[in-house]
């Protein structure tokens, strides 16, 4: 076996040229998969970690219905039974309650129809990212009193409002009585999630101050809850729904409330074959051709190697040595570039703010930071030290099947 590799190694750099253009076509190839899984790995999680960290959470405790049809009136009171099991849980890391409401937010200027939300700002910064989102250089800041006469909007919906941190707005919704209450806010502060959609669609108040004026008492529309990670609510939530065990209440996961998401995630994934199917191609015909060329300048040689006593399966292994030494050097150069390149991309990131304000449409954020798991390595080795040995197969094949006779009159 020791000379079968020897003999494969030395034929591989019999012709450099043509077999440095083979290495470099794999490494391109590898260096191109890696960074394509990588980034999708990157599009993939952060669209998912920024809409749990802004508008779904892990998982929500509320009322049945609630999140089909959002009305006031479905609201209930987080009584004890429910915060403990929410803390018995080892699996829950942290929960807000939350009041949502439709309002219509009216200024001189305009006015926007909206959902807002009430908060406890110290229970809100351990669940979601709006603190992080907040735009200090604004001029403002995140809520800090539950109880104040103050709101927060997005930096797109100011500017369509025409208002700045410290104006007033008016907020018109419709109260647990189902009439309609008005009262004026100041602007505490604006932020920008990575997610457009929601920065149009959503305001921040404290959840005392939206209590009272929805005469809602102490009762909340849901419970947000934060997990240990995104795949642990699937285990999750038949605990927590017979901790509650409240048949009025129901537990959904982000998974539930975003089905969207979850095929836009699987339509992502399947993407990834295409490459693969392309770098198969693109390996299998730059072996081939070149195996089958250095082939047939050595016919003559393989004869004489047959002559005095090589066995077609020894002509064989040697050919497909050939192929894994070329696979080897190719692929090695290419994981060498590519996690030179992915290690730069996770600090400075690809900012497609300029090319693709899609990205933000998605919800992964205009600059996305690629990464490979370990399993995206195995798969890349795996994939192209396979699709070497496939391609190998026929040209061994054919040396195997040389006839001596053949060979040595062969010109």
């Amino acid at each position: 076996m020791k000379t079968f590799i020897m003999l494969g190694w030395r034929n591989l750099w019999r012709q450099k040229r043509r077999s440095l253009v083979v290495i470099f076509s794999i490494t391109l190839g590898v260096l191109m998969m890696m960074f394509a899984l990588g980034l999708m790995n990157g599009i993939i999680t952060q669209m998912l970690d920024n809409s749990i960290s802004t508008k779904l959470g892990h998982l929500v405790v509320h009322k049945k219905g609630f999140f089909e049809n959002m009305k006031l009136e479905t609201n209930f009171y987080p009584d004890q039974r429910i915060l403990r099991a929410m803390k018995s849980d080892p699996d829950i890391v942290a929960s807000a309650p939350r009041v949502k409401a439709f309002a219509m937010i009216r200024t001189g200027e305009s006015s926007r129809g909206l959902i807002v939300l009430g908060v406890y700002p110290e229970l809100e910064k351990k669940v979601s990212k709006m603190n992080e989102y907040t735009l200090a250089d604004e001029g403002g800041s995140f809520l800090d009193d539950p109880d104040a006469n103050e709101i927060m909007i997005s930096k797109s919906l100011a500017e369509k409002l025409d208002v700045l941190v410290g104006d007033k707005i008016v907020l018109i919704l419709q109260d647990s009585k189902s009439e309609m209450a008005g009262v004026g806010l100041t602007v505490r502060g604006l932020f920008q999630t990575p997610v457009a959609d929601y920065d149009n669609s959503v305001a921040y108040m404290g959840i005392k101050r939206l209590q009272n004026i929805t005469g809602l008492g102490n009762n909340i529309s849901e419970i947000m809850v934060v997990a240990t990670g995104k795949e642990a609510v699937d285990s999750i939530k038949p605990r927590l729904t017979a901790a509650i065990g409240d048949a009025s209440l129901e537990v959904m996961t982000w998974k539930d409330m975003a089905p969207n998401l979850v095929s836009a995630v699987r339509m992502i994934d399947s993407m990834l074959y295409i490459y693969y199917a392309i770098f198969f191609i693109t390996v299998v015909f730059s072996i081939a051709n070149t195996l089958i060329m250095s082939i047939m300048e050595r016919f003559h040689e393989i004869g004489v190697m047959k002559s005095i006593g090589t066995r077609p399966s020894q002509i064989f292994f040697i050919i497909m040595f050939e192929a894994v030494n070329l696979g080897l050097v190719g692929l090695t150069a290419g994981i060498v570039c590519g996690v030179i390149l992915l290690q730069v991309l996770q600090f400075t990131g690809l900012d497609f703010s300029l090319f693709m304000d899609a990205m933000r449409q998605w919800g992964a954020g205009s600059i996305i930071y690629p990464f490979l798991y370990p399993k995206d390595y195995i798969i890349t080795i795996l994939v192209v030290e396979l699709t070497t040995c496939i391609a190998a197969i026929y040209p061994a094949v054919k040396a195997a099947r040389i006839k001596p006779l053949d060979a040595l009159h062969y010109v």
